[in-house]
């Protein structure tokens, strides 16, 4: 079966540069990771292929070899080249004969030693480099091991995990992953788990896993940098003589003392009772708005009771309008 083309399996030009052949590999090589295809026979063949395309044309010698000699410069079928043509030529101006064949290379069969300085346990690989070595001065490097590709994740949490901090259970490729919120995050935020992504190359390191968060919507509670805002809702007897009231707070309730005489729209603040910043740990404050509520429909003698109130505690609300006049 022929062997494809690592250019066009890499989908790149022959003109492509270093940079170029690693960035279509990782590309390729994250969208047809078995790890992510566990099913796909097509996917698995198709990694091999592109495994097989980036060993050849990220290594400088076997690149030139193949650009020269096709498959032949890179594999086992590299054996006996005639005594014609540009690879005859080659070993002939390199072995001073045209035509050679790897199995005239022994000089002893029974010590096993190669006539240009090759052992029995060189590889093919190992012999064409040194073959080409003239080319560039130096041996071909077979390709290091590689990190695996890091893996996003969206994670929607509720408000209350973000304020308080917590683990979670999350399944990513098969596998089930309990990872840790720190308290403080935000919409936004990213979480970095390490060596949770996919398998690194030729023995490297595993990828990372990227937590992508988002933080519900509170009902009540609404955040602001470190700071929580919520409004207080209260009734016009609890604002005229005054009350203590129970609230929703981020981690339980919590219990506004209203003074007497307060107007709606009065800040009440809860030190420390905001998030904590992921920087230095340093807490914001919750803020309570008291808000004023009036009845909906008042019967007759809770309206003559108003008027009593209004006409034996007369106050001018819209004074500041127009300063000292009426």
């Amino acid at each position: 079966m022929r062997k494809p083309d690592p250019y066009n399996v890499l989908g790149i030009g022959r003109s492509a540069s270093e940079q170029d052949v690693k960035k279509a590999y990782r590309r390729l090589a994250r969208r047809h990771h078995p790890d992510l295809n566990k099913s796909s026979k097509e996917a698995e063949t198709k990694f091999k292929e592109i495994q097989e395309a980036y060993e050849i044309l990220s290594n400088s010698e076997k690149r030139r070899n193949y650009d020269a000699f096709g498959h032949a410069g890179v594999d086992g079928n590299f054996n006996n080249f005639g005594s014609s043509g540009a690879a005859g030529s080659f070993f002939g101006t390199r072995f001073g004969r045209s035509g050679v064949n790897f199995g005239s290379f022994y000089a002893n069969p029974q010590s096993g030693q190669f006539q240009h300085g090759f052992s029995s346990s060189s590889t093919l690989e190992d012999m064409i480099s040194e073959l080409f070595r003239g080319a560039s001065g130096r041996r071909a490097r077979k390709p290091g091991p590689e990190a695996g590709n890091d893996v996003q994740y969206n994670l929607s949490i509720e408000f209350e995990h973000a304020y308080s901090g917590s683990w979670i259970s999350i399944s990513v490729m098969n596998r089930n992953i309990d990872v840790h919120i720190p308290p403080g995050v935000d919409t936004g935020s990213k979480i970095r788990v390490s060596g949770q992504g996919t398998r690194g190359f030729r023995g490297g390191p595993s990828g990372n896993l990227i937590l992508n968060i988002n933080v519900k919507p509170h009902p009540f509670l609404r955040r602001e940098g470190l700071h929580i805002h919520v409004t207080a809702p209260i009734s016009i007897g609890e604002a005229i003589l005054g009350a203590e009231v129970e609230i929703p707070g981020p981690d339980g309730n919590l219990f506004l003392k209203i003074p007497s005489g307060t107007q709606s729209g009065t800040v009440f603040r809860f030190k420390g009772k905001g998030f904590s910043s992921l920087k230095n740990g340093e807490r914001g404050n919750l803020y309570a708005t008291a808000h004023i509520q009036v009845p909906d429909k008042l019967d007759p003698t809770s309206r003559e009771l108003v008027n009593e109130l209004e006409r034996r505690n007369p106050i001018n609300p819209r004074k500041r309008f127009w300063g000292n006049n009426p």
